[in-house]
């Protein structure tokens, strides 16, 4: 029994581990990245978006720019984050996609009502089964992590049911 309990509790912290980053350092949780993005976002981002209305940005264009003047990784957060809000009322499939490239790389594994919340917006917006099971993932890791919220469960229980699980 004990052998059972301990194999099930390394799986849950390995299944956790694997969920998001715990590095705050590339998150917007690090008040020197939010800073930053903050300024990509008017600096950069905002003046791209604007001169290409009413059509949609030139992302690769943006993401190169934020690039050549900080870095990759600045690059990909700050242009990812851009691409949610603005697709999110616009294109579901768009908006889906960058949800699921955001949440896996820059948001604290720990943070489980964001998982939980980015969960709910996939099972709302999306039918792709890979996007769905990453969603499924962030829930489960949010119920791992919360096991006496019960909006956690009832995420994990809603993805199983939409994946047929």
């Amino acid at each position: 029994m004990k052998f059972m309990i301990i194999t099930a509790c390394l799986f849950m912290a390995a299944f956790a581990a694997q969920a998001q980053t715990t590095n705050t350092a590339v998150t917007e949780h690090d008040t020197a990245v939010k800073a930053k993005d903050d300024q990509v976002k008017t600096e950069i981002i905002d003046p791209a978006r604007h001169a290409a209305s009413p059509g949609d940005p030139d992302w690769d264009a943006i993401q190169k720019q934020v690039t050549a003047k900080y870095d990759a990784v600045t690059a990909d957060r700050t242009v990812t984050k851009a691409k949610i809000y603005y697709y999110y009322a616009k294109d579901k499939t768009i908006f889906c996609t960058n949800i699921v490239h955001f949440t896996n790389n820059f948001e604290l594994a720990n943070d489980y009502k964001l998982l939980n919340l980015n969960a709910g917006m996939i099972l709302q917006s999306d039918d792709k089964p890979a996007e769905l099971k990453e969603a499924l993932r962030w829930a489960k890791a949010a119920a791992a992590g919360d096991p006496g919220n019960p909006a956690y469960a009832q995420t994990v229980d809603a993805l199983q049911q939409k994946l047929g699980q």
